[in-house]
Formats: C-alpha cells, structure tokens, sequence
C-alpha cells in the first residue's frame, strides 16, 4: 500500500461551456466500485434528457486500483478516457466523476471532444479540492497491568493515537493508531522493557 493518497475533499458540480455545448461536470469521493456506480446511476437520473452522462473512476483495491470509463454513446475513447487520464493525472483514487453534456448543434470533433471531457473533469477537481490522506496501522497493544505504565508511556511516545483502552482482570488493551514506519521499532521496545510481556499486533491497514 502507498504511504499516502490523494482523494476529493467533498462533491461538487461544476458548469462548463464549450461552443454551443453545455457540460456538467461532477466529483465524489467513494469508498467502493458499488458507490461510484451508485453515484454515476444517480447523476444520470438527474440528467437524464442529456445527450451523454460519460463516467469514470478509480477506487483503490489493496495492491492494484480498479479503473474504470464508459463513453456513453460518443465516438470510442473520445470522452471517458479522457475524464480517467484527468482523475489520474491529478494523483487521486477513491474517486468518482460524470460529465454530462448537452449537445448545442456545434459537433467538436475527436480532439474537441477529448479537450471537452478533460477539461470539464479538470475544473471539477480544482473545485472540490484535493484531501491527502497518510497511511496508518490500526494496533493492539495488551499486557498485565505491570505493563500498564510502559505500554501507554511507549506508545505517546512513538506518536500512536490512542482510540481506546479496555481493562480486565488480565490486564490492559490498549487500541491506538501508528505511522508503519515505527510498528518494528515499538515492538521490540516493548518487547525488551516489558521483558517480553506484552502481545502486540495489526488489525488492519488504513488511510486517516
């Protein structure tokens, strides 16, 4: 996984006139292919006397992204290749965007056509913004409540973000997200200064 992404701070719309044509051009961020779809359906019932509703997105997928385009009725990879080059382009995943048109009368051309789409998803990402996200693991510290003291006092100090803490009779829980970077250097430090009581793991991999 990346040490970072890149992905829409929020939705917008954004409006863009190319000779006699009228483009739409809108943005989300997503979290799965099922919701880009869901917001590509629902854009193209909002616009649905448009001449096209073109799609694209990109939604991250462990090691490989899922990429997808569809021209919806103009000339083959006139417009939706165009509108992923630019979610591409801008280094954004977890992304989702339409661009409708509405044909005026003037007809643009192949290279008008990939200048249009382009274009309008470009000036839609420069509107909703850009939010760059880190990647973080999510960790499990436990031990005895001998350990209590040194578990919380290493995990401040590796810059962990405590997210919860559970107390039992065996001891203490404590839930925290941590930069990957230092996972190996806290373990074996807990590892030597609780001497060897303490169980440390990832649950999972995230992006906050």
């Amino acid at each position: 996984m990346k040490s970072k992404i890149k992905i829409p701070n929020s939705s917008v719309e954004v409006k863009n006139k190319v000779k006699d044509s009228i483009f739409w051009g809108n943005i989300k961020n997503v979290s799965s292919k099922e919701e880009a779809e869901n917001f590509i359906n629902k854009i193209k019932e909002k616009y649905y006397d448009a001449s096209h509703n073109v799609s694209a997105y990109v939604i991250s997928n462990g090691e490989e992204n899922i990429e997808y385009y569809d021209d919806d009725g103009e000339p083959s990879k006139s417009s939706g290749p165009p509108v992923l080059k630019t979610i591409k382009g801008a280094d954004l995943i977890d992304t989702v965007v339409v661009v409708t048109r509405y044909f005026g009368g003037t007809e643009l051309g192949i290279g008008g056509l990939i200048r249009a789409y382009g274009g309008t998803a470009k000036k839609a990402i420069e509107a909703v913004g850009i939010k760059e996200l880190k990647l973080y693991y999510y960790v499990t510290a436990a031990g005895n409540y001998d350990s209590v003291g040194t578990i919380l006092g290493q995990v401040e100090a590796f810059e962990g973000k405590i997210k919860n803490t559970k107390y039992s009779n065996n001891g203490l829980k404590v839930f925290f997200y941590l930069k990957p970077e230092v996972f190996e250097e806290l373990k074996s430090t807990l590892v030597e200064k609780t001497g060897n009581d303490v169980k440390i793991k990832i649950n999972k991999k995230l992006y906050l």
